[in-house]
């Protein structure tokens, strides 16, 4: 709550005044609250039923440390206003500053949804940016309009989501999964090191991505181990990325089969070119079988496999590493001629080594992991959304959080 004698300060008030053009900006009421006794809060807004009563603190450097307590004293008084206040409105909190990086802000939501959960909060910079967490705030948030400076070059990021990070990702989530849905390595994992041995990458290539996550504000800096923030955000980027990542292949039994048939000659090829990459022996046969490319079963055959299936009825999809006629042959199977009819879709991933090594095997069947089901199941034109939500709310919360 601020004092009348002191809305004479100019950097508040300029800063009221980019948070008042964010809410008209978006076709929001934005009106001056009448003082009670010497106080009165910065702004009123309203849309539709929606009306909060606003209070801001700025500072001049968006750090955590300063941005916080004022946070803090945002909502206090936010709270205390939207009590006193003749009318039904409830306490927005917003905190500025002149530039706020994104891992500030996940910082602060952090902060306000721990010790104030029943409190909407907002952040806002002078270049551009705002977010907002509360009811009818959503389509508030921006990104921000960063300025050009002559004295430094752009940052190129890679992309966040090549076939190794996607892999590195996998462990970094999986970790808090049961081992019967993906197979990822456990234990705490400290730094980019750690988690290059983990994955089995460069160090360099591992630095990259765990970088690139800090720059793009998905890493928590106050944790012990490599902790993923703002998990829906990401996901959602994921499944974006995935859509472009595979390209599905039709084929047809040569002798009809069924899908159990089907699987059960899958889990024995896997079985077999187990035994022949391990085997000393030479035969044409395990030739063959040491050579050909990895497979696994995915999309809804997977989510069956792993007792998570939602969808009944769906073609069943088979990732393989590369396409191999000779493969395909040994399963029954030819693309040749498949036309629409499909009997089996054969994937071949851009993203290989992040579906095959994260696969699990349920009784000798290679099966993608349940972060894969998930992300193939989310971007399925089909019935695909229902098998994710399904995914996400039994298999997923440890990774979304409690509110999955």
């Amino acid at each position: 709550m601020m004092a009348i004698v002191d809305r004479d300060s100019r950097v508040g008030a300029e800063f009221a005044n980019i948070v008042a053009e964010v809410f008209r900006k978006a076709n929001w009421r934005v009106r001056s609250e009448p003082a009670t006794g010497d106080m009165r809060a910065d702004l009123v807004v309203e849309h539709g039923s929606q009306q909060y009563v606003v209070e801001v603190k700025s500072a001049a450097e968006g750090r955590r440390d300063r941005l916080v307590p004022l946070m803090s004293q945002a909502i206090l008084e936010a709270q205390s206003r939207a009590r006193l206040s003749a009318e039904r409105v409830s306490p927005l909190a917003v905190v500025a500053a002149k530039r706020v990086s994104k891992a500030v802000v996940e910082h602060i939501r952090q902060f306000a949804a721990r010790h104030a959960p029943g409190v909407s909060i907002g952040v806002v910079d002078e270049e551009g940016l705002s977010c907002f967490v509360g009811s009818g705030l959503e389509g508030l948030d921006a990104g921000p309009r960063r300025q050009a400076r002559h004295d430094m070059q752009p940052v190129h990021w890679p992309d966040l989501f090549s076939d190794l990070n996607q892999w590195m990702l996998k462990i970094l989530l999986g970790r808090d999964l049961p081992e019967a849905f993906i197979s990822v390595p456990r234990g705490p994992i400290r730094h980019a090191t750690h988690l290059a041995a983990a994955a089995r990458v460069s160090v360099m290539t591992a630095s990259r991505f765990v970088n690139q996550l800090k720059g793009e504000g998905f890493l928590d800096d106050n944790q012990e181990c490599l902790q993923i923030v703002r998990t829906d955000e990401l996901m959602q980027r994921w499944i974006s990325a995935s859509r472009q990542m595979s390209r599905d292949i039709p084929a047809r039994w040569i002798i009809r089969k069924g899908v159990p048939q089907f699987l059960e000659g899958v889990a024995r090829y896997a079985v077999e070119s187990g035994k022949a990459l391990h085997s000393g022996t030479r035969s044409k046969k395990s030739e063959i079988i040491k050579g050909a490319p990895r497979l696994c079963i995915g999309v809804f055959a997977a989510a069956d496999a792993l007792g998570a299936g939602f969808v009944r009825g769906a073609t069943p999809h088979l990732y393989l590493e590369r396409l191999d006629p000779d493969v395909l042959q040994a399963l029954g199977l030819s693309a040749q001629d498949a036309g629409r009819s499909a009997d089996v879709f054969v994937r071949i991933p851009a993203n290989r080594e992040s579906v095959f090594r994260a696969a699990v095997h349920r009784d000798g069947l290679p099966v993608s992991d349940i972060l894969q089901i998930w992300l193939d199941a989310s971007a399925n034109p089909a019935r695909g959304r229902e098998q994710a939500d399904e995914i996400r709310r039994r298999v997923l919360k440890p990774v979304f959080g409690k509110n999955t």
